[in-house]
């Protein structure tokens, strides 16, 4: 049916809860309070924690970590519309702080406040931005353009203070840079510390307000600070000469350590400038501690260098040890030795002569040398002839043996030890002493196979050597051990009987190994004992195994001397011995064959210590004691050889030659065609040679020249 009256549709009940959530959340961000909420299915309960949650995470997270969540689109999301449009509003407003940290950065720096706009440039910024960073959700974007506005108002209101700052910042910067660069230059000029900071503070009064930049006392105070700090550690005393200096400040006569603002930072440039003080003074003892040792070594007293102790910058004692000063002198000396070759015009074989001269005077082994001839057996074999290349290092260090054998067999015994001795032996036997299969000098390569054959021990009923040949080379160097002086060039002058055991083992002990490399035995026996003799080191009787002690190559004359003057002073124990000078030896101290750098004088007949007359002790002998008077014995020897070279260079240079004079001492020198008599000296060592006439003639019977003729020697041609 149909009813003449009016009825409305019913209407929805009115949500008051979702009103005042929007009113909610609009506190929460500003940019929230307009929106028009949908009716979600979260609980009020779970919507409160899932909130609480996501400003905990937004808390805990810098705007650079946020920024990055949202380019990565990993950003706290949610199904709730409500709550998801209120998150896309935080997301905008801390991406455009972001961006607005980042580009205020820029604004203080780069930007150009005398002639760039800075509202398009911050709306252009904005717009490239905000295209790539991420946010598409229209409340993000909506809040990130409301924040922006603000900061773009914020910064155009303060445009003035940024221009200042700018220009600020740029005078500070030039500031710091005018202080520096004139505090380099001055001391680049070696002005004296005092006059440096004075010339620094005239700079000051340029830089000041009164002066070019404008630049405030406070501002420049500290920027000399800096500059202080800068310099603190390589030139100290400029450093605290700059914060000593007086200069006038704002209340007249002042310096920058006596402000108790700056008491810190004085402090602390003045602590790191005495620590630089400290420094130097140790590097300047540790250079004098070199050039000290560079001194006595080129005077050749390197070896009397000892233990050197101070203290250093922070009170600690510090010690340098004589061994290492020498080493590191020698060192020195060996890098700059190739300068001192080519400067000399030097051959190889001269340079090493004289580094090795060098190193024997300091009473170090030369580090060079004594590497290459350490380890010959072991880097030979008998295949080497296949491989050039081993072939040439083993050869190397063979050559280098023999030059140092042949230039000082003393360093040449301490350097080698006593395998590579061994083999050494076995190489220089078959090179001097065998011939190859064509009857010739043996090769290099047949020596060196020879000596690796014959280098290493023998084993009896081992191969190629049997009982009875070792039991027959025992016998025959015995017989050959009987005779007085049988290991020396003379009787009397060798090994005595009771000091012959050390000699006989090693002559059996090469021999047997030359058997069994092929040799003749008898041969055999007979070379060992010239390659013993050759190959050691023996004084008045007595063999000397030094291991790794060196005595000086004339330690013989050395010896002579150090032993004659003891004699002289104690003529008692000559008398109870009823021996003479001639009958004193050395004996190594602790082991018969071994030396610890100490020898005992001994009776060569006996072997019994000498005893000092004053204190009945035995009387012993250091090896630097040896060592000394073997340079003393070699400085007079040279001395001698250039006074003679210079004196009958001089002569020769005249036309003169030597004869005797007529009372029969001494020599004068004759012109042989005039028989004018002259006399050449030479007035200090190195001087130039002076020849002068003596006013007289030789008798007409003509002179007697050195060789007891009447004919002048080498007439017509060099003389002598």
């Amino acid at each position: 049916m149909q009813s003449d009256t009016y009825a409305p549709p019913p209407q929805p009940v009115k949500n008051e809860n979702l009103f005042r959530l929007a009113d909610a959340l609009g506190a929460f961000s500003g940019s929230v309070g307009n929106l028009v909420g949908v009716v979600g299915k979260t609980s009020k309960e779970q919507r409160a924690k899932d909130d609480a949650a996501f400003q905990m995470h937004m808390a805990g997270q810098t705007l650079a970590q946020t920024r990055k969540d949202i380019a990565d689109g990993k950003m706290m999301v949610t199904d709730d519309k409500i709550a998801n449009a209120a998150r896309q509003s935080v997301y905008g407003g801390k991406w455009a702080e972001g961006l607005a940290q980042d580009t205020d950065a820029e604004l203080q720096t780069s930007f150009d406040w005398d002639n760039g706009n800075p509202e398009e440039f911050l709306a252009k910024k904005f717009q490239e931005n905000i295209e790539k960073s991420g946010l598409t959700d229209p409340n993000a974007l909506a809040a990130a353009g409301k924040a922006w506005d603000g900061y773009k108002s914020a910064v155009l209101a303060k445009q003035a203070k940024y221009r200042t700052d700018r220009v600020n910042q740029s005078n500070t910067d030039t500031a710091f840079t005018v202080i520096s660069d004139k505090a380099n230059e001055y001391i680049s000029k070696g002005v004296d510390p005092a006059k440096f900071a004075e010339n620094l503070n005239v700079v000051r009064g340029t830089l000041g307000v009164k002066g070019s930049l404008g630049v405030n006392d406070e501002t420049l105070d500290n920027e000399f600070l800096n500059a202080a700090s800068r310099i603190a550690s390589t030139n100290p005393e400029y450093a605290v000469a700059m914060l000593d200096a007086e200069y006038t400040g704002r209340s007249g006569k002042t310096s920058l350590s006596s402000q108790r603002a700056y008491r810190d930072k004085v402090l602390a440039i003045k602590a790191e400038a005495a620590k630089a003080v400290g420094v130097r003074d140790d590097k300047n003892q540790q250079l004098e501690v070199d050039r000290q040792a560079d001194s006595l070594l080129s005077q050749g007293k390197l070896d009397r260098v000892t233990d050197t102790t101070w203290y250093d910058h922070a009170g600690e004692q510090k010690t340098i040890p004589a061994e290492t000063i020498k080493k590191e002198a020698l060192n020195r000396y060996l890098d700059r030795s190739q300068q001192i070759a080519t400067s000399n015009k030097e051959t190889p074989d001269q340079t090493a002569a004289r580094e090795l001269r060098v190193a024997q005077q300091s009473g170090l082994d030369h580090p060079g040398m004594k590497a290459v001839v350490t380890g010959i057996a072991k880097a030979a074999s008998v295949d080497m002839a296949q491989d050039p290349e081993a072939m040439k290092l083993v050869m190397d260090k063979v050559h280098m043996a023999r030059w140092l054998y042949n230039t000082s067999k003393n360093t040449y015994m301490s350097y080698l030890p006593e395998g590579d001795r061994d083999f050494m032996e076995s190489f220089m036997i078959a090179k001097d002493n065998l011939t190859g299969k064509d009857g010739r000098q043996m090769s290099d390569q047949g020596a060196l196979e020879f000596a690796v054959r014959t280098s290493q021990p023998v084993q009896v009923d081992g191969l190629n050597f049997t009982k009875a040949q070792n039991d027959k080379i025992d016998t025959s160097v015995k017989n050959i051990a009987t005779q007085d002086g049988w290991f020396g060039t003379s009787i009397g002058s060798g090994l005595t009987p009771w000091n012959s055991a050390a000699a006989q083992q090693r002559v059996s002990s090469i021999a047997k190994r030359l058997v069994r490399g092929g040799v003749d035995q008898d041969k055999a026996v007979t070379i060992a004992v010239d390659s013993v003799k050759r190959n050691s080191i023996t004084y008045n009787g007595t063999l000397l195994e030094l291991n790794n002690k060196a005595l000086p190559d004339n330690y013989k004359p050395a010896l002579d001397g150090i032993i004659g003057d003891w004699a002289t002073e104690n003529p008692g124990v000559l008398k109870d011995h009823d021996i003479g000078v001639g009958d004193i030896t050395i004996m190594p101290i602790q082991d018969i064959n071994r030396s610890g750098g100490r020898f005992m004088l001994t009776d060569k007949n006996t072997g019994q210590p000498l005893m000092d007359d004053k204190s009945g002790e035995p009387f012993f002998i250091s090896l630097g004691t040896i060592r000394q008077r073997g340079e003393n014995l070699k400085s007079t020897a040279d001395a001698k050889s250039a006074h003679d070279i210079s004196i009958r260079g001089a002569a020769k240079t005249h036309g003169l030659v030597p004869a005797r004079a007529e009372d029969g001492n001494g020599t004068v020198w004759i012109n042989p065609k005039t028989r004018e008599a002259f006399d050449v000296t030479v007035p200090e060592p190195g001087a130039k040679p002076v020849v002068k006439k003596l006013g007289k003639r030789v008798r007409a019977d003509r002179p007697v020249y050195e060789d007891n003729g009447f004919t002048p020697p080498n007439f017509g041609g060099a003389n002598r």
